[in-house]
């Protein structure tokens, strides 16, 4: 995950506000599935991907 707990944490005390901060650990149910299908749905995307990965 990009953010950064601490700026969060920090940023929210410093303007005075209540927040309710929900962390995760980078894990989403099914989350191989959906980015498989957001290749094969998008062949801009999928171009990408294969130029990076493949040889």
């Amino acid at each position: 995950m990009a953010t950064s707990f601490t700026k969060a944490a920090l940023g929210a005390e410093g303007i005075g506000a209540d927040v309710d901060m929900i962390l995760g650990n980078g894990y989403a149910h099914n989350h191989a599935a959906i980015s498989i299908d957001l290749l094969r749905r998008n062949p801009v995307l999928m171009k990408l991907f294969l130029e990076r990965y493949t040889d």
